[in-house]
Protein backbone atom coordinates (compact mmCIF):
# COMPACT_ATOMS: atom_id res chain seq x y z
CA UNK A 1 0.00 0.00 0.00
CA UNK A 2 1.02 3.43 -0.63
CA UNK A 3 2.21 5.77 2.14
CA UNK A 4 -0.93 8.47 1.01
CA UNK A 5 -3.45 5.25 0.88
CA UNK A 6 -2.60 4.41 4.10
CA UNK A 7 -2.71 7.74 5.42
CA UNK A 8 -6.19 8.30 3.93
CA UNK A 9 -7.30 4.76 5.05
CA UNK A 10 -5.85 5.80 8.62
CA UNK A 11 -7.92 8.79 8.65
CA UNK A 12 -11.23 7.57 7.41
CA UNK A 13 -11.10 4.80 10.36
CA UNK A 14 -11.07 7.02 13.00
CA UNK A 15 -14.27 8.86 14.50
CA UNK A 16 -16.23 11.15 12.49
CA UNK A 17 -15.74 14.76 13.15
CA UNK A 18 -18.74 16.90 13.29
CA UNK A 19 -17.61 18.82 10.72
CA UNK A 20 -18.58 16.45 7.40
CA UNK A 21 -16.47 18.86 5.42
CA UNK A 22 -13.09 19.33 7.19
CA UNK A 23 -11.14 16.04 7.18
CA UNK A 24 -10.76 15.44 3.56
CA UNK A 25 -10.01 18.92 2.06
CA UNK A 26 -6.94 19.68 0.55
CA UNK A 27 -4.39 22.36 3.17
CA UNK A 28 -6.28 25.99 3.23
CA UNK A 29 -9.49 24.77 1.40
CA UNK A 30 -12.21 27.13 2.08
CA UNK A 31 -15.59 27.32 1.05
CA UNK A 32 -16.93 29.84 -0.55
CA UNK A 33 -13.17 30.12 -2.23
CA UNK A 34 -11.15 31.88 -0.79
CA UNK A 35 -9.80 34.82 -2.61
CA UNK A 36 -6.46 32.72 -2.91
CA UNK A 37 -8.30 29.83 -3.95
CA UNK A 38 -9.25 32.23 -6.92
CA UNK A 39 -5.77 33.24 -8.02
CA UNK A 40 -4.88 29.48 -8.08
CA UNK A 41 -7.72 28.71 -10.36
CA UNK A 42 -6.37 31.26 -12.89
CA UNK A 43 -2.51 30.21 -12.64
CA UNK A 44 -4.40 26.27 -12.79
CA UNK A 45 -6.02 27.53 -16.20
CA UNK A 46 -2.65 29.11 -17.59
CA UNK A 47 -1.00 25.70 -17.09
CA UNK A 48 -3.51 23.88 -18.57
CA UNK A 49 -2.80 26.55 -22.08
CA UNK A 50 1.10 25.99 -21.16
CA UNK A 51 0.45 22.23 -21.40
CA UNK A 52 -1.63 22.31 -24.74
CA UNK A 53 -5.27 21.36 -23.20
CA UNK A 54 -7.89 22.19 -24.70
CA UNK A 55 -9.89 23.24 -22.01
CA UNK A 56 -13.35 24.77 -21.32
CA UNK A 57 -14.89 26.31 -18.17
CA UNK A 58 -18.10 23.91 -17.17
CA UNK A 59 -20.74 25.03 -15.38
CA UNK A 60 -20.96 24.88 -11.76
CA UNK A 61 -21.01 21.73 -9.56
CA UNK A 62 -21.13 20.87 -6.08
CA UNK A 63 -17.93 22.52 -4.55
CA UNK A 64 -15.93 22.51 -7.76
CA UNK A 65 -13.39 25.37 -7.48
CA UNK A 66 -12.94 25.79 -11.06
CA UNK A 67 -15.10 23.57 -13.12
CA UNK A 68 -13.54 22.62 -16.77
CA UNK A 69 -14.31 20.04 -19.28
CA UNK A 70 -11.82 18.34 -21.71
CA UNK A 71 -14.49 18.59 -24.91
CA UNK A 72 -11.85 16.49 -26.98
CA UNK A 73 -11.00 14.10 -24.17
CA UNK A 74 -7.68 14.34 -24.90
CA UNK A 75 -4.81 14.68 -22.52
CA UNK A 76 -1.42 14.85 -23.38
CA UNK A 77 -2.35 12.81 -26.05
CA UNK A 78 -4.25 10.43 -23.60
CA UNK A 79 -7.94 9.93 -24.56
CA UNK A 80 -10.20 10.47 -21.44
CA UNK A 81 -13.65 8.16 -22.13
CA UNK A 82 -16.42 8.27 -19.67
CA UNK A 83 -18.49 5.21 -19.60
CA UNK A 84 -21.56 6.19 -18.17
CA UNK A 85 -21.67 9.31 -19.80
CA UNK A 86 -22.58 10.46 -23.07
CA UNK A 87 -20.30 13.74 -22.55
CA UNK A 88 -17.04 15.09 -21.56
CA UNK A 89 -16.48 14.84 -17.34
CA UNK A 90 -16.70 17.71 -15.73
CA UNK A 91 -13.55 18.19 -13.12
CA UNK A 92 -11.84 20.69 -11.04
CA UNK A 93 -9.25 22.35 -13.10
CA UNK A 94 -6.74 21.00 -10.46
CA UNK A 95 -7.56 17.64 -11.48
CA UNK A 96 -7.21 18.41 -15.43
CA UNK A 97 -4.25 19.67 -14.47
CA UNK A 98 -2.60 16.84 -12.68
CA UNK A 99 -3.52 14.46 -15.78
CA UNK A 100 -1.90 16.65 -17.84
CA UNK A 101 1.17 16.55 -15.88
CA UNK A 102 1.21 12.68 -15.61
CA UNK A 103 0.33 12.25 -18.94
CA UNK A 104 3.99 11.82 -20.66
CA UNK A 105 4.84 9.19 -17.57
CA UNK A 106 1.80 7.45 -19.37
CA UNK A 107 1.98 7.63 -22.93
CA UNK A 108 5.52 6.02 -22.14
CA UNK A 109 4.25 3.09 -20.38
CA UNK A 110 1.99 3.00 -23.40
CA UNK A 111 -1.19 4.12 -22.13
CA UNK A 112 -3.24 5.44 -25.30
CA UNK A 113 -6.90 5.35 -23.14
CA UNK A 114 -8.03 5.91 -20.10
CA UNK A 115 -11.81 4.77 -19.45
CA UNK A 116 -13.54 6.87 -16.81
CA UNK A 117 -16.00 5.82 -14.57
CA UNK A 118 -16.99 8.62 -13.00
CA UNK A 119 -15.21 12.28 -11.83
CA UNK A 120 -17.73 14.68 -10.33
CA UNK A 121 -20.39 13.26 -8.03
CA UNK A 122 -21.62 14.35 -4.39
CA UNK A 123 -20.37 11.68 -2.26
CA UNK A 124 -18.90 11.33 1.18
CA UNK A 125 -15.97 8.85 1.58
CA UNK A 126 -16.18 5.11 1.46
CA UNK A 127 -13.82 2.54 2.45
CA UNK A 128 -13.50 -0.52 3.23
CA UNK A 129 -17.42 -0.41 2.17
CA UNK A 130 -18.06 1.43 5.21
CA UNK A 131 -19.05 5.35 4.17
CA UNK A 132 -17.84 8.00 6.61
CA UNK A 133 -18.95 11.31 7.73
CA UNK A 134 -16.18 13.34 5.33
CA UNK A 135 -17.07 14.61 1.71
CA UNK A 136 -15.29 12.72 -0.53
CA UNK A 137 -12.79 14.71 -3.23
CA UNK A 138 -14.78 13.92 -5.81
CA UNK A 139 -17.66 16.65 -4.73
CA UNK A 140 -14.44 18.38 -5.44
CA UNK A 141 -13.88 17.35 -8.53
CA UNK A 142 -10.55 16.40 -7.63
CA UNK A 143 -11.04 12.80 -8.06
CA UNK A 144 -11.39 10.51 -10.95
CA UNK A 145 -12.62 6.57 -10.81
CA UNK A 146 -10.60 4.51 -13.65
CA UNK A 147 -11.92 1.27 -14.75
CA UNK A 148 -9.63 0.59 -17.44
CA UNK A 149 -6.89 1.33 -19.49
CA UNK A 150 -6.31 0.42 -23.30
CA UNK A 151 -2.69 0.46 -24.53
CA UNK A 152 -0.87 1.41 -27.55
CA UNK A 153 -1.43 -2.28 -29.14
CA UNK A 154 -5.36 -1.67 -28.33
CA UNK A 155 -4.79 -4.12 -25.29
CA UNK A 156 -7.60 -3.27 -22.52
CA UNK A 157 -6.69 -4.02 -18.95
CA UNK A 158 -9.61 -3.79 -17.30
CA UNK A 159 -8.83 -3.12 -13.16
CA UNK A 160 -11.76 -5.09 -12.05
CA UNK A 161 -10.27 -8.50 -14.33
CA UNK A 162 -6.96 -7.84 -14.23
CA UNK A 163 -5.79 -6.62 -11.37
CA UNK A 164 -5.54 -9.55 -9.16
CA UNK A 165 -3.34 -11.61 -11.75
CA UNK A 166 -0.87 -8.83 -11.26
CA UNK A 167 -1.28 -7.21 -15.14
CA UNK A 168 1.95 -5.62 -15.79
CA UNK A 169 0.33 -1.86 -17.06
CA UNK A 170 -1.85 -1.83 -14.08
CA UNK A 171 0.77 -1.90 -12.28
CA UNK A 172 2.76 0.09 -13.82
CA UNK A 173 0.37 2.55 -14.09
CA UNK A 174 -0.07 2.26 -10.04
CA UNK A 175 3.64 2.94 -9.51
CA UNK A 176 3.79 5.90 -12.27
CA UNK A 177 0.83 7.58 -9.71
CA UNK A 178 2.39 6.56 -6.68
CA UNK A 179 5.85 7.76 -7.36
CA UNK A 180 4.99 11.08 -9.34
CA UNK A 181 4.14 13.72 -6.14
CA UNK A 182 1.38 14.99 -8.09
CA UNK A 183 -1.37 12.87 -6.56
CA UNK A 184 -2.53 12.56 -3.16
CA UNK A 185 -3.34 8.88 -3.57
CA UNK A 186 -3.94 5.67 -5.76
CA UNK A 187 -6.76 3.54 -4.21
CA UNK A 188 -6.67 0.26 -5.64
CA UNK A 189 -8.20 -3.26 -5.14
CA UNK A 190 -4.98 -4.12 -3.44
CA UNK A 191 -5.59 -1.78 -0.79
CA UNK A 192 -9.47 -1.25 -0.60
CA UNK A 193 -10.73 -4.92 -1.80
CA UNK A 194 -14.24 -3.86 -1.08
CA UNK A 195 -14.84 -0.50 -1.88
CA UNK A 196 -12.64 -0.65 -4.81
CA UNK A 197 -12.59 -3.58 -6.02
CA UNK A 198 -13.09 -2.66 -9.79
CA UNK A 199 -11.05 0.57 -10.18
CA UNK A 200 -8.78 2.97 -9.48
CA UNK A 201 -9.00 5.82 -7.61
CA UNK A 202 -7.09 8.85 -8.01
CA UNK A 203 -6.84 12.42 -6.29
CA UNK A 204 -5.25 15.67 -7.34
CA UNK A 205 -3.99 17.28 -4.12
CA UNK A 206 -4.25 21.23 -4.48
CA UNK A 207 -2.34 22.89 -1.56
CA UNK A 208 -4.23 26.60 -0.92
CA UNK A 209 -2.70 27.34 2.10
CA UNK A 210 0.30 29.87 0.97
CA UNK A 211 -1.92 32.56 0.63
CA UNK A 212 -2.05 35.45 2.61
CA UNK A 213 -5.57 36.87 1.59
CA UNK A 214 -8.15 34.28 2.77
CA UNK A 215 -11.47 36.09 2.48
CA UNK A 216 -14.20 34.86 -0.13
CA UNK A 217 -13.46 35.56 -3.73
CA UNK A 218 -16.75 37.07 -4.37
Amino acid sequence: MSRAALVLLVAAAGIADARPHADNMPRGWAWPPSRTMAIAARACEARLDELGVAWKPAKKLGHLVDPVTVPDGVIGGIAYVPVHEKSAPVMDCQLAAALATIAPRLYELGVREVHVGSTYRWSKVRVGGKTKNMLSRHALGLAMDVVSFVDDQGREAVVGRDYKDGDDLLLAVERAIDESGTFRLVLTPKNDPISHEDHFHVEANPDYSDASDDRPSS
